[in-house]
């Protein structure tokens, strides 16, 4: 028996008030392995050897850390603006209020403006860092990737695979992956129609964004993840681009009970069961797919079928 190939999962965080570690994702990736395990002993794979499907081993997870990003300026700017150090700072409401909405308005400020700009092209290279790495590791040319990015996080992604293949094809020839799952968490993309919609009205709106990056088109899903109560996450499904590339709305709880109805669930899906059930539901099937012939012939269509069918029950 051929030696199994593993799934390649890159993750990138949004927004934040300060500098973060890579086991950031540390929770989530956890989750993902855990419902892996339980989706993939349910599935018929007589043809694969007995602990070969484990997430363990199936699943290669690298997070991006682009804190550093716009860390270090926004730290300068409150010195440059105020001149107080940072501690005597937050020692008033105001202080500690102004940082936080420099942090987490800062970012979006910094990152936008395209290729032109310095911090645009720092962060997508920490994203073509983390692509490199799970590269190295994979098992020859066109590895499989799924790609999840949380709030801005979301957008980078979509971003730095547009740039690479301007919508033409799902494959990252530069790095030897290609795209088979985008999942987004708690995305403000939809937002991003109000981009150049001056005086738009709600037709305007629905077609105002352009087409979305290319995913494997066979078995790959645009997965949309989002609560309800968070304000800053939107569907895409009313995005007529969005709706056509075959985008899945689908909402999670991904607050708890204390964040669970107000705005704090917007960085709940890190540690929501339910998230990292769906995508490792998903991820299961598509390593079953790619491992076992017998699988991707007479199962695989009817197991996508079935949980496309469950998400859109919720």
């Amino acid at each position: 028996m051929a030696q199994t190939r593993a799934l390649n999962v890159l993750i990138i965080h949004g927004i934040g008030i300060r500098p973060r570690t890579p086991a950031y994702a540390r929770m989530l990736e956890d989750g993902i392995r855990h419902a892996f395990d339980r989706a993939v002993r349910r599935l018929r794979l007589p043809d694969i050897p007995r602990g070969a499907a484990r997430g363990s081993t199936a699943l290669r997870f690298e997070a991006v850390c682009w804190d550093p990003v716009t860390q270090r300026p926004q730290d300068a700017l409150l010195s440059v603006l105020f001149g107080q150090p940072r501690f005597l700072r937050r020692m008033s409401l105001t202080g500690r209020l102004r940082e936080t909405i420099v942090g987490l308005v800062g970012d979006v400020i910094a990152y936008e403006a395209g290729p032109h700009n310095p911090v645009y092209r720092a962060i997508h290279a920490e994203v073509a860092r983390g692509l490199d790495t799970l590269a190295a590791a994979s098992e020859g040319g066109d590895a499989p990737l799924t790609i999840i990015g949380h709030s801005l996080g979301s957008v980078i992604a979509s971003d730095y695979v547009w740039d690479q293949t301007r919508g033409t094809t799902h494959h990252l020839a530069a790095h030897g992956l290609a795209l088979v799952n985008m999942v987004l968490l708690g995305s403000p993309m939809a937002l991003y129609a109000l981009r150049g919609n001056a005086g738009g009205g709600p037709e305007s709106i629905r077609d105002s964004l352009d087409s979305p990056v290319q995913i494997e088109p066979d078995s790959g899903w645009w997965l949309n993840l989002y609560d309800r109560q968070d304000a800053l996450a939107c569907p895409l499904e009313p995005i007529d681009a969005y709706r056509r590339a075959g985008v899945i709305d689908c909402p999670v709880r991904a607050g708890s009970w204390l964040t669970g109805w107000n705005l704090g669930s917007h960085t709940g899906y890190w540690r929501c069961a339910e998230v990292a059930s769906i995508i490792g539901q998903k991820l299961a099937i598509d390593w079953a797919r790619l491992n076992s012939p017998r699988f991707a012939e007479r199962d695989a269509d009817k197991a996508l079928a079935a949980l496309r069918r469950d998400l859109k029950r919720r």
